[in-house]
């Protein structure tokens, strides 16, 4: 069952059984997410729908390995032919209710550790304004060993005539077959910072950003995404022969976790036994 809510020309369906997705987000009678196809049984891709959330962790663990305290651990591929680990959890798993009213609510994954040694409890919680939406996303650790973190949101927007600006300073570049990370000061080329047209990229590809603040632009209207601090990171996603792509607020880069470079760079962190880490990711619409 899909979650409306409504707050004067803005609206938001949610449908929380398909990885705690935003299924539309319209303001007035225009998307301003990619809308969701309908849903008419349990099976549902989230790249299909308009946004969904990235937990406990973003883009790619290399081959699915990572070490803490010289231990490895071994997660499963989850999206194949990719042999990572992508995406974390929640985007596959349903989520649950936890709160609701006209114009806001709060979903919850809660995780039992499997090949992901740890307990935690993630929640997204939705509060729609009169010019457009917060989105606040929470990670608890609910395991008695300290657990990596991090988390982001992934939304997909129209291509068609859409321009992009970033504050862009670093590009991200994984190694293919090491999975050890570049970060590389941007160039003129890689600048998002000035006003682009998104037709004319071709990019999967993530950067250290300052400030955390996306600005798209259309014919229509103009939406942005501004971020709390630990949003340090965006992923822009413009793939070849598709008529959507995504700007996505992170916390940390690809592959952080075997990242050896310090913490304030990756955005890497632990979280002890019931620590939470929390951020508000805020998007507004001028139409």
């Amino acid at each position: 069952m899909r979650l409306a809510l409504s707050h004067g020309d803005m609206y938001l369906e949610l449908d929380p059984m398909a990885g705690g997705c935003v299924s539309a987000l319209r303001h007035r009678d225009l998307d301003i997410l990619r809308p969701a196809p309908c849903r008419s049984g349990p099976a549902f891709d989230a790249r299909d729908y308009a946004a969904f959330p990235m937990v406990p962790f973003v883009g790619r663990i290399h081959n699915g390995v990572f070490f803490i305290d010289g231990q490895r651990f071994e997660l499963p591929a989850n999206l194949p032919p990719e042999p990572h680990a992508i995406h974390g959890h929640g985007w596959r798993a349903p989520w649950q209710i936890e709160s609701q009213s006209e114009s806001a609510a709060t979903l919850v994954y809660r995780h039992k550790a499997d090949a992901w040694p740890w307990d935690y409890v993630a929640r997204q919680t939705f509060d729609l304004r009169e010019d457009g939406l917060d989105v606040t996303l929470s990670l608890t650790n609910a395991s008695e060993t300290s657990m990596p973190a991090g988390f982001g949101w992934h939304p997909y927007f129209w291509r068609e005539d859409a321009e992009l600006m970033l504050a862009t300073t670093h590009k991200w570049s994984p190694d293919d077959i090491s999975g050890d990370n570049r970060a590389a000061l941007i160039t003129p080329e890689d600048d998002l910072s000035p006003r682009r047209r998104v037709e004319a990229l071709n990019l999967d590809t993530t950067f250290s950003v300052h400030p955390n603040d996306i600005k798209l632009f259309w014919p229509t209207h103009a939406v942005r995404i501004k971020s709390d601090s630990m949003f340090g990171l965006a992923t822009v996603y413009v793939p070849p022969g598709e008529d959507f792509f995504c700007a996505e607020p992170i916390t940390h880069a690809p592959n952080a976790i075997n990242d050896e470079r310090p913490a304030d760079m990756t955005g890497f962190r632990m979280l002890a036994l019931d620590e939470t880490l929390s951020g508000k990711i805020s998007l507004s619409v001028d139409h």
